[in-house]
């Protein structure tokens, strides 16, 4: 029996309906939200050096603030996944790392993330422990902090400048060096804690190119100390981070720093923060739901000079204005823009200085 065929009739709408649906605006789904925060603590202690410490009382304004104010408070690994695959987030992410593994963050830090039930991630150089170095964790703490659900991971063995060659080393030396203090470090996180991320941060936020090409070999993330929001298009061997301690407690400009945004940064150049200026100049391309007008650029405070490539494409070259020089060894330009939500978009150009005694 030979099948019968179908024939396919043509939906007609009425004339009425379809002069609506062409007079109908519709709106665009809402984009999905794809920034986040990681912030940087050391000690949460009022009695440590205050240059690298917040109060108790502060850090628990901190973690009040993130509960209140409806931010989802990730481990680090989760949000390194999600932007790595662009994947959906909620509109306010935020990542709580510690350096060092000072031993308050055992004694008070953490008691007071499980009272909000937040996980933090912690980045451990392994010789003061494995030595049982006064004021440090020890490797029975780290291990009960990793089987809480805390993150561990990698800040090399001895907390040394990478960018430093030791007296008479050279340069293959150095790097040789380097890797060794990646490398060892993530094995015996390993091997005391199960724990395996290849995430390193950079001991002072330090890097230069070279170090940088070891990590995309090692295939390791990199993440530094330089404040600013990270986003899909972040830059995976040098992620930011605000650090919150000292001078940057406070609440008042904490919470600006929680809920930045995450320029695209389109073009840095150069890459690298390691200069012998006092006064280097960078070109940068940035992109983001901003508008031109409410882009500035400072150093200290002060207004960088700009100078336009592109300013429709937001192109443009900036250095400090003459006379402002910078003598120490580490600083950075900052670059935002306001969003009309009266959020922030966030970017810091860091430099270290390799020679600063001597550099012009």
């Amino acid at each position: 029996m030979t099948p019968r065929k179908t024939r396919l009739v043509p939906i007609k709408f009425p004339a009425l309906i379809i002069a609506i649906l062409a007079t109908m605006t519709f709106l665009p789904l809402p984009a999905l939200a794809q920034h986040a925060v990681i912030t940087v603590y050391h000690h949460v202690s009022e009695d440590t050096p205050p240059s690298t410490s917040i109060s108790p009382a502060d850090f628990r304004a901190h973690l009040e603030y993130l509960q209140d104010n409806d931010f989802a408070v990730w481990r680090l690994d989760h949000l390194l996944d999600a932007l790595k695959n662009q994947a959906g987030m909620p509109d306010k992410v935020a990542v709580l790392t510690f350096d060092d593994a000072y031993e308050s963050i055992y004694t008070t830090a953490m008691p007071m993330l499980a009272e909000f039930d937040y996980p933090m991630t912690l980045f451990v150089s392994t010789q003061p422990v494995d030595d049982q170095q006064s004021g440090y964790l020890t490797w029975n703490q780290i291990r009960e902090m990793s089987d809480a659900g805390h993150m561990i991971a990698n800040h090399t063995i001895n907390h040394p400048h990478l960018i430093d060659a030791e007296p008479g080393e050279s340069e293959a030396d150095r790097m040789a060096r380097v890797r060794d203090e990646i490398l060892t470090a993530e094995a015996r996180i390993k091997e005391e804690t199960g724990q395996n991320h290849k995430i390193l941060a950079y001991p002072y936020g330090e890097f230069d190119q070279p170090i940088l090409d070891l990590l995309d070999e090692l295939d390791f993330i990199g993440v530094a100390q330089n404040s600013g929001a990270v986003g899909y298009h972040s830059d995976f061997k040098a992620l930011p981070r605000f650090p919150l301690a000292s001078i940057y407690a406070s609440l008042d400009t904490a919470s600006t720093k929680l809920n930045s945004l995450a320029f695209e940064i389109k073009e840095q150049t150069p890459r690298s923060p390691i200069t012998d200026s006092r006064r280097p100049a960078v070109t940068l391309q940035l992109a983001g739901d901003f508008t031109v007008d409410q882009l500035g650029c400072y150093a200290s405070g002060e207004p960088l000079n700009f100078e336009w490539i592109d300013r429709e494409a937001v192109h443009f070259r900036i250095e400090p204005n003459e006379g402002t020089t910078f003598n120490s060894r580490r600083f950075g330009y900052i670059c935002t823009a306001r969003r009309g939500d009266g959020r922030y978009f966030w970017f810091n150009k860091f430099w270290v200085r390799s020679t600063p005694e001597n550099a012009d």
